[in-house]
């Protein structure tokens, strides 16, 4: 993603001589082009089983679809401002929106294909529904306070203090809905000998998916405290909190602790649903 400065221009004066002279994908703008190519598959799939089946067991499918057209916009915004000699900050802000905001999604979809691996057996439980509720709730309140945060601190509204508390307070409750969706695993492998064997591999892929989720909600965690504004325009003075900032931090970090495991987990939602249609369609 582009180093982002918000003032009068998007980028620090440096940057504005560059961009004039050749516009190139950095490599933040590399990675973001890769992304679309990974994820059209992943959204193809994901929208054939969703108009085939619906809602008629779950959201799952609908939800992967919706994370990966996530990720297939917000890699777009980020080429298209990247490819431009002139690029608005908007373009920018959106995509740090949609990357946060997408975490949101993938973890919604968890719920989903759980849902899925129990249909006709814990899922139809008055106790397990309720857990779904209070999850999808902890969801819908990180979606929003990742949304506050990422306006807060940008032209749109300049207040950074309230933005990076509202940011640290996001990733706490991506945190606890993590741990949320680690008991809801471990409820539904209580469940197992109730299930059909095809079902149960299903709950073994989210099962096998939770650790690169982890490891994206970790990533979460450490972003919000690497800088004080949602564009590491001020950077922790802890260089090894500062090099988790996802604009301005090391690419690495972002490349495998945001992006990777994300792929890895969506693509383990979508290799195991597909078996699991293939044996019970």
């Amino acid at each position: 993603m582009l180093v982002l400065h918000i003032s009068s221009s998007p980028l620090p004066p440096s940057r504005r001589s560059q961009w004039t002279k050749m516009p190139a994908l950095d490599e933040r703008g590399k990675m973001a082009a890769a992304q679309i190519a990974f994820y059209v598959p992943i959204a193809i799939i994901s929208l054939l089983f969703f108009v085939r089946y619906l809602f008629s067991n779950d959201g799952g499918w609908f939800l992967l679809l919706i994370f990966a057209l996530t990720r297939i916009v917000g890699g777009a915004l980020i080429v298209a401002g990247e490819s431009m000699t002139d690029p608005s900050v908007d373009l920018f802000i959106a995509a740090y929106l949609l990357f946060h905001a997408g975490l949101t999604i993938l973890m919604l979809a968890s719920i989903g294909f759980i849902s899925l691996a129990g249909y006709r057996s814990y899922s139809d439980y008055d106790s397990v529904r309720r857990l779904y509720f209070f999850a999808g709730a902890m969801a819908l309140v990180a979606l929003g306070l990742s949304i506050a945060a990422g306006m807060l601190g940008t032209h749109v509204n300049p207040d950074v203090n309230a933005g990076m508390i509202i940011r640290r307070v996001a990733a706490g409750v991506y945190g606890a809905f993590y741990l949320v969706l680690v008991l809801m695993t471990m409820v539904a492998w209580s469940h197992r000998y109730a299930m059909r064997s095809y079902r149960r591999k299903l709950l073994a892929g989210v099962t096998l998916a939770l650790p690169f989720l982890g490891a994206r909600v970790a990533y979460e965690f450490l972003a919000s405290w690497s800088s004080s504004d949602p564009f590491g325009n001020a950077l922790s003075s802890n260089p090894t909190l500062a090099k988790f900032n996802p604009v301005q931090g090391d690419w690495i970090p972002y490349l495998v602790m945001g992006l990777v495991v994300e792929f890895v987990a969506a693509l383990i939602y979508a290799v195991f649903g597909v078996m699991l249609h293939r044996r019970h369609p």
